[in-house]
């Protein structure tokens, strides 16, 4: 917390002892309650227990148009090229030598970029979050069920399939991530859901609402702001931005969420709050959730990237100039013979001839350097290289287990993500269900305070379905294994009940016909 010096600091004007009031201020309640926003601002803020990521260097090395090679014309200069040298003229009329310098001209040399973080980035986050992580729930109960159908038709009408990528990549490569829940008219979201929560619960009238997310982060222009009591809880989040007005006056406006509440000021020359910004939310939780890192995922591979670059940009300048070959004349030109196309030059004195200039060596060691750049970068991030070239010899050799062992790296970083991102998906989860009990009490409220779901991330992975199938078999009928769980290994866990009752009857079809056999060959 900031002591009133700070606070003075920031804001001359202020008188001290309002101030040293103000800081004897700890708890969220106590800042909330306080008349200065500005002040109160401030104090939100301070409840951060970790530094802003630096937006404006994230942003450079996430995009290659902002990399050190393309801005930085001082340290990358472009090359001077001589156009004319430097001579003497006899000025007849002054019977004076005019000296004109020499005239160069400017020559832009090769700057090449490299998308590194880029790539890695999206393929931790395909290995991430590229299978969308398992839900494990195993109830009976049909309140629990009807719940469960609610929740996943809310994560399949939000998109969460594809807002996971935007979490992880953000996460990734921006340090920090929030969504924001928030309640908006249903529409008709609740119509395939209504005959069966009528039958179960005898509902009479209709949900009105359903949950929408957004999400927050440094490159969407945001700043962020959790706010942590002493027990390390999470107890409010903060957001400022910029938007624009209709005149295109630009205003900065400070949103904070709390467990119950949502309070929203705007500053102009003084801050403000506007009327109708401040409301319930109407959750039991607090509908934000939020990840960070303390760094950003590709932070310790910057400087083979920006070698590499360097590298690759200057040999670039050097092919341009060497790699046709310039021919030496050595001696006196006495004269030409033959046509234009076909001219002879004819050279004569001690050691005259002509000779190609090439060179001597191969460059070999700006390959092998390259390489070594790139294969530490990749290497360094537990991020395989997934392109053509590197997986055309594998042909069918690979599939099954072997492919598990080559991607094993990635798993392994999958396992490590997981600590945050897997955290952030569960807590996700909990919020859902305990907002769906909070806007549908009379039907979910119950069911919504009992159900226990596990939230599990699944590592992308090229199955070879061939092996799932035949593990599956031996597994079931060993008997280590039900033929519940064998269907859900094999991948057809969208039809578990179906295929259960299926196989259940043509198990008894067979059967009788069986019996049937049995009985006619004893008569």
């Amino acid at each position: 917390m900031s002591t009133w010096k700070d606070i003075k600091a920031e804001r001359p004007n202020r008188n001290i002892q309002p101030l040293k009031k103000y800081c004897r201020v700890k708890s969220l309640e106590g800042i909330l309650a306080l008349e200065d926003i500005g002040i109160k601002i401030q104090y939100l803020k301070k409840g951060r227990r970790t530094n802003l990521p630096d937006c404006a260097e994230l942003w450079n090395d996430w995009n290659p148009e902002r990399h050190e090679i393309i801005t930085n014309k001082k340290k990358y200069p472009d090359r001077k090229v001589l156009k004319s040298e430097a001579k003497s003229i006899f000025d007849e009329k002054t019977g004076k030598t005019i000296e004109v310098p020499a005239e160069y001209e400017t020559e832009e040399v090769n700057r090449i970029t490299i998308p590194l973080e880029q790539d890695i980035v999206n393929i931790q986050t395909a290995f991430t979050v590229g299978t969308e992580p398992k839900m494990d729930c195993s109830t009976e109960d049909e309140d629990e069920k009807s719940l469960l159908a609610a929740l996943k038709s809310t994560l399949q009408k939000n998109k969460i399939k594809y807002q996971n990528k935007k979490v992880v990549r953000s996460w990734l490569s921006e340090q920090e991530v929030a969504e924001y829940w928030y309640v908006v008219d249903a529409d008709s979201f609740w119509d395939k859901f209504w005959a069966g929560i009528k039958k179960t619960f005898g509902g009479k009238t209709k949900p009105s609402k359903k949950l929408k997310s957004v999400l927050w982060s440094p490159f969407r222009g945001d700043k962020l702001y959790p706010f942590f009591d002493d027990n390390g809880n999470m107890v409010a989040f903060s957001r400022e931005y910029k938007k624009k007005d209709l005149d295109d006056n630009e205003i900065t406006c400070f949103m904070t969420i709390t467990q119950d509440m949502v309070y929203q000021w705007e500053v102009g020359k003084e801050w403000g709050q506007p009327e109708g910004k401040t409301f319930n939310h109407g959750f039991h939780k607090l509908p934000v959730i939020y990840a960070y890192r303390p760094e950003a995922y590709c932070k310790k591979v910057k400087t083979f990237r920006v070698r590499l670059e360097k590298l690759l940009s200057n040999y670039a300048d050097c092919i341009d100039y060497h790699f046709f070959p310039i021919l030496q004349l050595v001696g006196d030109v006495e004269g030409f013979a033959g046509k234009v196309k076909d001219r002879i030059v004819k050279l004569t004195g001690e050691g005259a001839g002509a000779s190609y200039l090439t060179w001597n060596q191969v460059p070999t060691t700006v390959e092998f350097e390259a390489k070594t750049l790139i294969n530490n970068a990749y290497d360094m991030t537990n991020t395989p290289r997934i392109s053509f070239e590197n997986l055309k010899g594998s042909g069918n050799a690979l599939s099954g287990v072997a492919f598990r062992f080559v991607f094993m790296g990635a798993h392994m970083a999958v396992e490590n993500h997981a600590e945050v991102i897997g955290d952030f998906m569960q807590r996700r989860t909990n919020f859902l269900v305990s907002a769906l009990g909070a806007i549908n009490p009379y039907e979910f409220d119950k069911a919504s305070k009992t159900i226990d779901i596990d939230v599990e991330l699944v590592p992308y992975m090229i199955d070879d379905l061939s092996d799932k199938v035949t593990t599956a078999v031996s597994a079931v009928a060993g008997g280590i294994w039900s033929t519940r769980e064998g269907i859900m290994f094999a991948g057809n866990a969208e039809r578990l009940d179906e295929e259960l009752k299926e196989i259940q009857e043509e198990q008894a079809a067979k059967s009788t016909q069986i019996s049937k056999k049995e009985q006619e060959s004893e008569e």
